[in-house]
């Protein structure tokens, strides 16, 4: 069953270093069998208050496969990279 995971930006605090996290982490996620939907992309409110500044979603064939890239050693220098360079909020959906 696939798994979704879905990372609404609020706010860049390092423009370099992020455009550098994705440069490194886009070949990574796919070599870790994800697949990226969406990417940095403009958000339209329909409905409620969230208001990301972009949103980036990636797909996995399941979520021990979304796990198995999170969770790695080989992510685990981007995710600070992330964390450095960006603020937003991180969700995993299951598909059904």
């Amino acid at each position: 069953m696939a798994a979704y995971f879905i990372y609404a930006r609020k706010e860049i605090t390092d423009e370099d270093k992020s455009r550098e996290y994705s440069r490194q982490a886009v070949p990574q996620i796919r070599q870790f069998g994800g697949e990226v939907l969406a990417a940095r992309g403009a958000v339209h409110v329909l409905e409620g208050e969230w208001q990301p500044q972009s949103v980036t979603i990636l797909k996995f064939d399941d979520i021990e496969a979304l796990n198995a890239w999170y969770e790695s050693p080989e992510y685990a220098p981007l995710k600070q990279m992330r964390l450095e360079s960006n603020v937003g909020d991180i969700i995993v959906v299951e598909a059904s």
